[in-house]
């Protein structure tokens, strides 16, 4: 019974991990929505940025949020 509960977490945690796509170049169409390592957030009125290390917001094209709404 332990192994069957086992095979169940370890089959679960590989498929919810599968096609993360976590894509750290700025490429877009991640899930994750990142840019340069960076977690990206949409504005307001539709802005795509992340935040800095100093806490600011640093704006990157649109492109890159189009698949975090």
């Amino acid at each position: 019974m332990k192994k069957i509960i086992l095979l169940l977490i370890v089959g679960l945690t590989v498929f919810s991990c599968e096609g993360s796509g976590n894509s750290e170049d700025g490429s877009g169409g991640s899930e994750y929505c990142s840019y340069n390592g960076h977690t990206l957030h949409v504005g307001e009125k539709g802005g795509c940025y992340y935040i800095n290390s100093s806490g600011d917001k640093v704006y990157v094209d649109k492109s890159y949020c189009k698949n975090c709404y």
